[in-house]
């Protein structure tokens, strides 16, 4: 009689803190066949505020480090558009959308989710709970720094 190993689902070591980073994986969009640019475009409303060449590259300069790098006309699109949303977005926001709207605004750089609940006046715990499970919401994902 044979004994199998029992197989074991995607465990995790590693347990997300208020210091961890996160980020949006693009990735996993194209992994779950779901689209980026329709989702953003339907289900946030933002179509008509468009008025960007989606294909060309644009230069972005990160602000904190100087350094220039090629994006492509859709994140830059989404940087600019998201960094300007009204004060009281992440209030009427659910904390998933508000939490993806204000990573695409800081160009999608890994914050912490204190840094995040700083953004969105939320208590940085729910922020972990939320986005650090195993249940990945709209391809927002933790780093764990190894």
């Amino acid at each position: 009689m044979s004994n199998p190993r029992p197989k074991f689902k995607n465990v995790s070591l590693h347990h997300a803190t208020a210091e961890t980073r996160f980020y949006v994986d693009y990735a996993w969009w194209d992994e779950k066949n779901r689209d980026l640019q329709t989702y953003i475009f339907t289900r946030l409303d933002i179509g008509e505020d468009f008025s960007y060449d989606l294909a060309e590259e644009v230069d972005l300069i990160d602000m904190q480090t100087g350094e220039a790098r090629k994006v492509n006309g859709f994140q830059y699109a989404m940087q600019s558009f998201f960094s300007h949303l009204p004060d009281d977005f992440a209030e009427n926001a659910s904390l998933v959308d508000a939490a993806f709207c204000i990573l695409l605004s800081n160009a999608n750089q890994p914050m912490s989710a204190i840094e995040i609940s700083e953004k969105l006046g939320r208590d940085p715990s729910m922020i972990v709970k939320t986005l650090g499970g195993s249940r990945v919401y709209q391809g927002i994902r933790p780093i764990f720094d190894v």
